[in-house]
């Protein structure tokens, strides 16, 4: 495994833009960028370069502030956080949001009505109405406002940013609801409806950032698995564990967890092979589309890294 080979792989990438590294729990062993962060400038995109994050917010900032703070994970969250009382979600419990097993639905458009404050209020009156354990970017949006209330401050990492502004910065969409092309700034617009980030989305990083941010969560055995609904999906606090949607490709341990973003990010670990895969990509850029070609080269990429590594 190397840079080159890794960069090779980065050129057969069907995104504009692509950042990926391979790391241990101690190092990075090979890392790549390759692409064009900007189309409509033409700005390649250089190792200093600030990626939006995603849902990859939710893992790498959001579930390390809960953890922090030491709440009792099986009390209902009305019960720690006054402002969650007497209201739908305030029945949830900390573990309940983290694992998606709260009943929240995955998404609600808060951002074409409301704005601040507000839809963090709309979250907290959401019906628990799922039957089974549903992906939600609802139940992070309430972690990260939880954290914000109880601390004063938003959450945050070490090495990566909340909200942009950024420079440079990796284009994403031409965005329909702002009428701009969106670069430096969060692309999730619930999550610019919030003022630029919540719990579920709205940090940036550069590769070596994120790298720093993900490797702490490598561990040598995956965390334990708090729910499983009737597709087979098992969520852990944060984590999706194995089979997780095929985040790990067709080659994917048994023990392997990860997360994944909407504009194009993923990071997989393996812990029996001892090592983790980062990949920022703009696969939203200018347009969102075809999943499709993105999930076919980060499975060949995971496939032969996987080989690679025995």
């Amino acid at each position: 495994m190397s840079d080159a080979w890794l960069l090779e792989e980065a050129r057969r990438a069907p995104m504009p833009a692509v950042a990926v590294a391979v790391f241990d729990r101690e190092r990075t062993l090979a890392a790549a960028v390759h692409g064009i962060a900007d189309l409509t400038t033409g700005r390649p995109v250089t190792r200093d370069c600030w990626w939006d994050l995603a849902s990859l917010t939710k893992v790498l900032v959001t579930l390390p502030a809960v953890e922090h703070l030491g709440l009792p994970r099986d009390r209902p969250i009305g019960e720690l956080w006054p402002r969650a009382a007497g209201r739908a979600a305030g029945m949830s419990t900390v573990d309940d949001l983290l694992s998606h097993r709260s009943g929240l639905p995955a998404t609600v458009r808060f951002y074409e009505t409301l704005r601040g404050p507000a839809i963090v209020e709309a979250a907290l009156d959401t019906p628990r109405s799922e039957p089974e354990p549903v992906y939600s970017d609802l139940g992070y949006i309430i972690l990260g406002a939880l954290v914000e209330d109880l601390t004063g401050r938003p959450p945050s990492a070490p090495g990566l940013r909340l909200g942009g502004p950024v420079a440079p910065a990796v284009a994403t969409e031409d965005c329909p609801w702002r009428a701009r092309l969106i670069c430096g700034e969060v692309h999730d617009e619930n999550a610019s409806a919030l003022g630029g980030y919540g719990g579920h989305a709205g940090a940036f990083g550069t590769l070596d950032a994120v790298v720093a941010a993900a490797r702490p969560s490598l561990a040598t055995v995956p965390p334990p698995c708090l729910a499983t609904n009737s597709a087979g999906e098992r969520f852990a606090a944060g984590w999706w564990l194995h089979p997780a949607r095929g985040l790990g490709g067709p080659g994917a341990g048994t023990d392997g967890y990860g997360a994944s973003g909407f504009v194009g990010n993923r990071v997989w670990f393996e812990p029996s092979r001892g090592y983790g895969l980062l990949v920022l990509s703009n696969r939203v850029h200018p347009a969102r589309g075809d999943r499709a070609p993105y999930a076919a080269w980060c499975d060949e990429l995971l496939t032969q890294l996987a080989a690679a590594t025995g």
